[in-house]
């Protein structure tokens, strides 16, 4: 039976050994090492992706490996892929060392120097554990979730003031609201309002929980607060200072308590980038960035992007941004900030208006919003694109058609608001048309008068000869004018209104012309 083997250490020298060895194992496939933790998760998120039987049996994890503590990394590891033996290389085996690697869900520990029997005594055991449980999983189970527990969702701010906060809340009312357990996490630890939003007084946070190593359900219940809404509150601290207790281990312990015991977990990460709320932004099952269509936050937004990848938190790709305050009239569109960050822009924008939103905001009651409001439309409907919600709900009731439609039905607003300007400006222009036409026609038609009277002829006839009837029955041909050997003809035709021979301007456009005459008076 062949092992598959996935090695993890960010330590180049030590992978080509680590390598070397697997190599020797009988019945061992390495594959080659990932150099970060960022790597290892997602090698196993695609495998698990694809199936229970295209991922490792055995991760063999140095505890050299970043950005990620190897010993959280052991415990994300075991929680995300319950069928995978983790095996810890370390170079302190010692009785403390191997406790905590047990704790965190490793199967086994390897000390440093590496020893060929040991390693292979180590492997092979994980890779029986691991395909025990597989057998106990059944063939039909072919695909594992790539997270243990319920999802998880960060909702982080580009800068401040764009409406992140009000986007987490009302995620997490929409996910209560189809039925869904919920939990709202507040990780803003020094500037957290979710409390204020809500209306809510507190005396414990999130910051009671820093130094608890086991978080169990009930040490849960006394931190958490259950809103009148639904959804359970992990507030930040009153006491901004004390943010800084919350390291982030002790984020990664609360939000894996807080997977295990809810369907939805939605986490405000606020606008500041701190080692706590990036452990929500990296486990994540979607990452939410929230911005707004000017300048300023949209760079903001691409700054963050930036941050979250080259500190290895989260990739662009992986990365969801959410327009907020969105209007068809404003220059920058969710398309351009998408090609500008390098993320997905949901299809799911929140219209601007803010006055929808002060009362309750004033009131500090945001679950009070209307169903008939715009913004609780917005917003719920990206809840439902997220996944959050099923059925129903992921509209407002009373709100969902004209939510799904609200684009086209703006569209033929604007067009219908258009309309008459439209032919105004189409009726000017026709009746300009006419003018010009008709002055040329009385050009033309005093010419020929004044050469047929040059010469003796009728002028009346000669000036209406080449006349359309609609200017030819109204027109005024004036006598011939013989002096000083020329011979001078006026016509004055009227204008019509927009169609020849119904009516006509009281404006009469006339039209000079004169000509050497041919007969000379005796």
């Amino acid at each position: 039976m062949s092992v598959r083997i996935l090695a993890a250490t960010g330590d180049p020298d030590a992978a080509r050994a680590l390598l070397g060895l697997l190599a020797q194992l009988p019945g061992a496939e390495p594959a080659p090492a990932a150099p970060d933790s960022g790597t290892l998760l997602d090698t196993l998120a695609r495998a698990a992706e694809t199936g229970l039987d295209e991922l490792p049996e055995v991760v063999v994890l140095h505890d050299v490996i970043g950005p990620m503590p190897a010993l959280d990394l052991v415990r994300d590891v075991a929680l995300r892929f319950p069928s995978v033996g983790v095996v810890l290389l370390t170079a302190d085996p010692s009785p403390t060392m191997l406790a905590a690697a047990m704790n965190s869900g490793a199967r086994g520990v390897v000390g440093l120097p590496l020893s060929y029997e040991e390693l292979g005594a180590r492997v092979e055991a994980a890779a029986g554990w691991a395909a025990g449980v597989r057998r106990h999983l059944g063939p039909g189970r072919a695909a594992l979730p790539a997270v243990a527990g319920g999802t998880l969702v960060a909702v982080a701010g580009a800068k401040g003031g764009v409406g992140a906060t009000v986007t987490a809340v009302q995620l997490a009312l929409a996910a209560q609201a189809s039925g869904r357990s919920t939990a709202l996490v507040d990780l803003d630890l020094q500037g957290g309002d979710i409390a204020s939003y809500l209306d809510v007084q507190f005396r414990r946070s999130v910051a009671d929980l820093a130094d608890i190593a086991d978080v169990s359900s009930r040490v849960l219940n006394d931190a958490m607060y259950v809103h009148e809404s639904g959804p359970a509150l992990l507030l930040a601290p009153a006491d901004g200072e004390r943010g800084e207790d919350v390291t982030d281990r002790a984020a990664r312990l609360v939000l894996a308590a807080l997977r295990q015991r809810y369907e939805v977990v939605v986490v405000d990460c606020g606008t500041q980038v701190t080692s706590a709320n990036a452990v929500a932004v990296e486990t994540a099952d979607m990452a939410v960035l929230v911005t707004t269509p000017d300048v300023i936050a949209v760079r903001a937004a691409k700054r963050m992007v930036r941050m979250w990848d080259r500190l290895q938190i989260r990739k662009p790709q992986d990365t969801t941004t959410v327009v907020n305050r969105h209007s068809r009239s404003s220059e920058i569109q969710p398309s351009l900030i998408g090609r500008i960050t390098g993320t997905k822009v949901a299809a799911s924008v929140i219209p601007a208006a803010f006055r929808e939103l002060q009362a309750v905001i004033d009131a500090g009651r945001l679950q009070d919003l209307d169903n008939r409001s715009t913004v609780k439309a917005g917003i719920w409907a990206l809840a439902g694109e997220l996944g959050l919600v099923t059925g129903a709900a992921a509209v407002p009731a009373t709100r969902g058609k004209k939510q799904r439609r609200g684009d086209r039905g703006q569209v033929t607003l604007e067009a219908l608001g258009m309309t008459p300007i439209i032919l105004i400006t189409l009726i000017l222009v026709w009746q300009a048309v006419l003018a010009g036409y008709t002055f040329t026609l009385a050009g033309n038609a005093a010419d020929q008068a004044a050469r047929a009277a040059a010469v003796g002829h009728d002028a009346g006839a000669a000036a209406t000869s080449d006349l359309p009837g609609a200017w030819a029955d109204g027109a005024d041909i004036g006598p011939p004018d013989h002096s000083d050997g020329q011979v001078s003809v006026t016509v004055g035709l009227r204008v019509p209104v927009l169609f020849p021979g119904a009516i006509s301007f009281p404006v009469t456009v006339h039209g000079h012309a004169s000509t050497p005459d041919e007969e000379p008076t005796p």
